[in-house]
């Protein structure tokens, strides 16, 4: 019954996730690598709302967010802006997933740190087109932009595919192995 009453709560988590890790992407992951790149950031869209340069609904292009970018001067840099995106949500589901375990966190914090810990999705959903799927398997493009920037950026194309899958298995893992670790029993002490 107590799970029954949560699941509304973690759907609206869920949604408040993808909407926070679609920004993540957009502004950490591209715009600021592309930023100390060179370049500058002309716009951001998230999840059809345009941030910046004002905001403005833009409706659903079929696509979560988007990162407009002018002007990085070369194209190592402009390879490393495009693998930023998944990586910067990669790194934050590494170290939210590092935190459940170095700590037995509870109530909201517990919560946030879970949704983080699933960031790993980005990176493995960005390189499925690397297989010929589209990015969300029935919608959404079917360029792989981490894979196709690794891959440019000469890192072999099968290495960078086995590093996400693996990566996203072991952080997968991780996660349930820690969510099904049975709470360590509480210790009383009676007054001495």
């Amino acid at each position: 019954m107590r799970l029954a009453r949560a699941i509304p709560t973690y759907i609206l988590l869920l949604a408040l996730g993808l909407a926070v890790g679609t920004a993540w992407h957009e502004v950490v992951g591209h715009g600021l690598i592309s930023v100390i790149c060179g370049g500058r950031i002309t716009g951001v869209e998230v999840l059809g709302i345009q941030l910046w340069p004002e905001p403005a609904w833009t409706g659903w292009p079929q696509r979560y967010g988007y990162c407009s970018i002018a002007d990085i001067p070369t194209s190592t840099g402009r390879h490393l802006t495009d693998l930023a995106g998944s990586l910067s949500t990669l790194f934050v589901a590494v170290g939210a997933t590092v935190l459940l375990w170095v700590r037995r966190w509870q109530g909201w914090g517990r919560l946030v740190l879970i949704v983080l810990s699933l960031w790993w999705i980005d990176v493995l959903t960005y390189t499925l087109p690397s297989w010929g799927l589209r990015r969300s398997i029935l919608w959404g493009p079917v360029h792989s932009e981490p894979y196709d920037a690794a891959v440019a950026l000469g890192v072999p194309g099968g290495v960078f595919q086995m590093f996400v899958v693996g990566s996203s298995i072991l952080l997968a893992v991780l996660l349930l192995a820690r969510l099904c670790r049975s709470p360590a029993p509480a210790t009383h002490r009676s007054p001495a």
